[in-house]
Formats: C-alpha cells, sequence, structure tokens
C-alpha cells in the first residue's frame, strides 16, 4: 500500500469511521478497534450494521414511543508531515413496538472527502433476526490530492460514489445475560466504488457481567487487495463504576495491526468518550453522545 493512500485509509478508519470500508465514526468503536458489525447499538448503527437499528440498546423514555441516541465526534490523525481532522454527527432510533428503526448521519474528512447517508433497520416478526439497508453518498473534496493512486482506488476510497449496503443481525439467548450477537454486511452490493461487493462479519459477545467482547472479519474475499482484515476489541464497565466504560483493542489497516484505547463516562442520558490509535504518529478521537 502506498504511504499517502495508507494514511488516508487509517484517518477514515479511525476518524471519520472507514466509510468506505463499513466502520463508525464514534470514540467507543475506535477504542473497541472498530469492531462493530456485531456490536452496532448506539446512534452510529445505521452506518456500522444497519440491521441494528432493528434492535438499539437505546432506552425508551418514559412516554415516548421512540428511543434515540445522538453522537457527534471530532478526531485527528497525524504522520511525519501532516494532521488530517474529520468531524462527524450520527443519530439513531428505534420503534420498539414496531420492532424497526432509522438512521442518518454526515461526515467531513479534511481535504478528502464528505459523507451523508442514511439506513433503515427491521426485526423479523417472532424471530431473533434483523435485516437493514443503508445508502451513503461519497463526494470528493479533490481527486488530484492524491495523485499517486490507481483509478479504482480513487473510486474506491476518493471518488464520488453512492454505495448501497445490506446488514444482517442475530441473536443467540444465553441463559444468563444479554444475547450472543451475530452480524453480517454486504457493502456496495451494486459495485458503485469498483471494490464491491465487500462481505464482512462480526460477532459481539457478553462474555461476563460488565465485559463485551466483539471482533470483525472484513473484506472476507479481497476485494480491495488488502483483505481479509480482522480487528477485536473489549469493553468493560467494572460494577462499583458503572458510570465508566474502558476499552482496548487491535485494528487492522491492511499491512499490520494498530493497538486501540478508549475510556467513557456517562451521566443521565449523557456520555462522554475518548479513543487513540497507534497509527503512525496516532490517533486521536472525541465523541459526545445523547440519548433522548
Amino acid at each position: 500500500m502506498k504511504y499517502a493512500l495508507a494514511v488516508a485509509l487509517l484517518v477514515c478508519v479511525a476518524v471519520t469511521g472507514a466509510w468506505a470500508q463499513g466502520g463508525v465514526p464514534t470514540a467507543r468503536a475506535l477504542g473497541m478497534g472498530n469492531a462493530v458489525i456485531g456490536v452496532a447499538d448506539d446512534g452510529a448503527a445505521w452506518a456500522q450494521n444497519p440491521a441494528g437499528l432493528g434492535a438499539l440498546n437505546v432506552p425508551v423514555q418514559s412516554g415516548k414511543m421512540w428511543g434515540i441516541d445522538a453522537i457527534g465526534s471530532y478526531g485527528q490523525a497525524s504522520d511525519d508531515e501532516d494532521d488530517f481532522d474529520a468531524w462527524s454527527i450520527n443519530v439513531s432510533g428505534w420503534l420498539p413496538e414496531k420492532g424497526y428503526g432509522l438512521g442518518a448521519g454526515y461526515a467531513d474528512l479534511e481535504d478528502s472527502s464528505s459523507v451523508i447517508g442514511a439506513g433503515f433497520g427491521m426485526k423479523l416478526r417472532n424471530m431473533p433476526l434483523s435485516i437493514g439497508i443503508n445508502v451513503t453518498d461519497v463526494d470528493s473534496d479533490d481527486d488530484d490530492y492524491y495523485p499517486d493512486l490507481t483509478p479504482a482506488q480513487i473510486g474506491s476510497y476518493f471518488g464520488d460514489y453512492t454505495p448501497v449496503s445490506l446488514g444482517f443481525l442475530y441473536e443467540f439467548q444465553q441463559p444468563q445475560g444479554s444475547p450472543i450477537r451475530l452480524g453480517a454486511t454486504i457493502e456496495d452490493i451494486f459495485d458503485d466504488s469498483d471494490v464491491g461487493p465487500m462481505f464482512n462479519v462480526g460477532i459481539a459477545w457478553p462474555a461476563a457481567q460488565g465485559l463485551l467482547l466483539a471482533a470483525d472479519v472484513r473484506d472476507i474475499t479481497d476485494e480491495t487487495d488488502e483483505g481479509p482484515l480482522f480487528s477485536a476489541g473489549l469493553e468493560y464497565r467494572p460494577a462499583k463504576l458503572a458510570e465508566w466504560a474502558f476499552r482496548a483493542g487491535i485494528m487492522d489497516d491492511g499491512d499490520g495491526h494498530d493497538l486501540t484505547l478508549g475510556a467513557g463516562y456517562a451521566w443521565d442520558n449523557v456520555r462522554v468518550d475518548a479513543a487513540w490509535a497507534d497509527t503512525y504518529d496516532g490517533t486521536w478521537e472525541v465523541s459526545l453522545g445523547f440519548g433522548f
């Protein structure tokens, strides 16, 4: 992978959520190594795995029908010469009585691309299976900014294209605790980016009280010439510090695995998350979330 492409992809993965690779633009995801396909339970679910919109972990407040979660994020990745800034906002909500949800988001990556998208997900009646679909529109700021990339790479990562993706989520009930969630996504099903369809799978396993383990395998059929990509992470919420969450993971960038670390604090319906990844000269991100 050429250096410019590697830096840009890492910025996308860690900061804006790798829209071209099905990631998610939140500090929580970065702290867990960007392993989110089976998790997909908060305001960024529409982008992580749209099937998650049918089974969000978002409470419905008294007197309301919808449970809604919004997340705003800002981050920065650095190499030897430049700092790359990015920001995003995502909103997802669900209607438990009907078993479906909606979500949308916008992200902007400095000197590269802006992305807007939306998704829909629903839980199939009397089944522990949810399905979903999302559509994103990628608008390149300047295709000439990365002159060393091939036309396919330009189209895949920085060109103007509109991928449509499908998501699936199956919940296995455990005797105690939350269910194990198996997820799958098929990104860019119509190959609008010249590297689709891309097949991904993931798992979210509540292994113990307060402990969530997650792992993803992306680009199983190696459409990008960088796959398959394996990422994994964990989230731990101590019983005596219920407001806190601590995270760690490894994130596959195609050339190797990078360590990620993160933490979060929640009170009432507000939470703050921060994360760092050992990519080049470092990547960091902060997110502010609201449930309403």
